[in-house]
């Protein structure tokens, strides 16, 4: 569509990518020509957040400016502008009069304001009959808008569509607020139940939680969706940018035969798994897209989501990654629901990888220990066999429980360590191995040693969960933790004369161990570690 052709009703091969303007810190056109550059289709005048028309009206007369959606929000309806009603009716006739290619309304105000009503009418195509008067004015697509900024809409969310869907002969946008991802999946089988309609829907769940909506808006018959040309410049909470959309989630392939699939946790912001993954579905040339779901942490949390995504086939999840809280809540649900579980899994008594078959069942297997074992094996540091190796483990979680199993199986003999003392017994009782206090593990002789705590990261980096006296020459130090890469244990480790090892090698393994799992073909490893090595710049 021409940015100055009449608007009419465009049937793209794929969902359109609009682009927020909100401030006019640079020239608008700056901005437009960026973003276009940057694969944006449509650019979207946030009118109230620049607040300055003449600089907007400027834009829309440039001649070679795209297609935009004009957007005036006031403040009662979560946008920025304050004036009367009177004259922001009259500054969307004067703006609309340039030919945006869209308008923006809020559905409340378009029911209430027949002044409104009339003054869209000459500059808006609005469903319904024209006045006379008005058939040689400008055309424009009218987006009918409803935001729910509460979440209490999600659980619902095609009750908020059909109403807005009401109305005949316009662009239907509906915004629901998602408290975790079973929210977005909510709205996306909303979206996907009314293709058959025919009709330009645009329904997106806002917030970090609802990122997969944004993502997989197109696959499931979405209009459009949006994305910021940075972070600075998003118009709604989880929008993500250009560059995330096109580059790491591969936007403009995703089509409605496009496989899915994600991590589940809380959080998962911090995951370089979508970096990881997304690159290994390019590199193989798969039709696949890898996204984030943060799910409540809570067990009720993972069953909701579990469920869903099981009672809904059309959603196209065919394998998840599962992190913390989670992974052994993913195990208790697989043997509830009696599907498939892995004998390392059983035995560590903990699911990182889900992965569902043609018939609709899933398997549940740990690949943390196994990919734990093969970046210690690499190691000079380590021996062929761990028969009678003395191994240390600390923490007793998700991870911990995966990487114990498999050294224990591997022959050594493992001691876990744990600040809660009744964590590590149970732990340590479910394997068959030994458990300690706390207090003790520097006073351990284990040869190698597995971090397997968050000690190292977030609220904690800078910090070590073992004593450096404690560490010696002829050690091998593995730190699950690759955020940052190089944690103080791993320098206390490298100072003592031990072998260190980046958490980052064994997150690749067992990503690696993950995607073979799910598409039943050797991982693209080089692909999957320069991704993950970008990922940091």
């Amino acid at each position: 569509m021409s940015a100055h052709a009449p608007a009419g009703n465009p049937t793209p091969l794929r969902a359109l990518l609009a682009t927020p303007l909100v401030h006019n810190d640079s020239p608008l056109a700056d901005q437009a020509r960026r973003a276009q550059s940057e694969g944006a289709d449509i650019i979207e005048l946030r009118a109230d957040c620049i607040d300055d028309p003449a600089a907007v009206e400027a834009l829309l007369r440039s001649p070679d400016r795209p297609t935009c959606i004009l957007t005036l929000r006031s403040a009662a309806e979560g946008g920025r502008f304050d004036g009367s009603d009177a004259e922001r009716i009259a500054l969307i006739e004067r703006l609309g009069l340039l030919s945006p290619g869209f308008i923006d309304i809020e559905m409340d105000t378009w029911k209430r304001s027949a002044n409104l009503r009339q003054k869209l009418g000459l500059v808006c195509d609005t469903g319904g009959p024209q006045p006379l008067h008005a058939l040689d004015r400008p055309r424009n697509r009218l987006i009918l808008s409803r935001h729910d900024w509460t979440g209490e809409q999600c659980d619902k969310p095609g009750r908020m569509l059909d109403e807005l869907l009401a109305e005949a002969g316009v662009v239907t946008k509906a915004a629901f607020t998602a408290r975790d991802a079973s929210d977005a999946l909510s709205v996306l089988t909303a979206l996907h139940d009314r293709r058959a309609l025919g009709r330009e829907i645009i329904a997106i769940a806002m917030g970090e939680a609802g990122i997969a909506s944004r993502v997989l808006a197109g696959k499931f018959g979405g209009f459009l969706s949006f994305a910021a040309l940075d972070e600075a410049g998003a118009s709604a909470p989880g929008q993500l940018t250009l560059r995330e959309m096109r580059h790491l989630y591969r936007w403009n392939s995703i089509r409605a035969s496009t496989r899915v699939y994600g991590i589940v946790g809380w959080p998962v912001s911090h995951s370089r798994s979508p970096h990881v993954h997304n690159a290994a579905f390019a590199a193989a040339g798969i039709g696949a897209v890898y996204v984030p779901f943060p799910v409540s942490p809570d067990a009720a949390g993972f069953d909701h989501f579990a469920d869903f995504v099981g009672a809904h086939p059309e959603l196209d999840i065919d394998g998840l990654s599962v992190t913390i809280p989670h992974k052994v809540h993913a195990l208790r649900w697989l043997l509830d629901r009696g599907h498939e579980v892995s004998d390392i899994a059983k035995r560590a008594g903990a699911v990182n990888t889900l992965t569902r078959s043609r018939d609709g069942r899933w398997h549940g297997d740990n690949t943390d220990g196994a990919g734990a074992l093969a970046v210690l094996h690499c190691s000079t540091a380590v021996p062929e066999s761990l028969r009678g190796e003395r191994a240390a483990v600390l923490g007793a979680g998700g991870a911990a429980r995966g990487v114990a199993a498999a050294l224990q199986a591997d022959g050594a003999r493992v001691t876990i360590f744990n600040r809660t003392r009744a964590s590590a017994d149970a732990l340590a009782s479910a394997l068959g191995c030994e458990s300690r206090d706390w207090e003790e593990r520097g006073q351990c002789d284990a040869r190698i040693i597995v971090n397997c705590t968050s000690v190292g990261m977030g609220a904690a980096v800078g910090e070590s969960p073992l004593p450096a006296g404690a560490l010696r020459p002829g050690m091998a130090v593995l730190d699950t933790v690759y955020a940052p890469r190089r944690t103080r244990l791993l320098q206390d480790a490298a100072a003592a004369g031990a072998t260190a090892i980046e958490g980052s090698e064994m997150f690749l393994e067992q990503a690696a161990l993950q995607f073979e799992r799910w598409v039943g073909s050797p991982a693209p490893r080089r692909a999957m570690r320069q991704a993950f090595e970008d990922s940091w710049t």
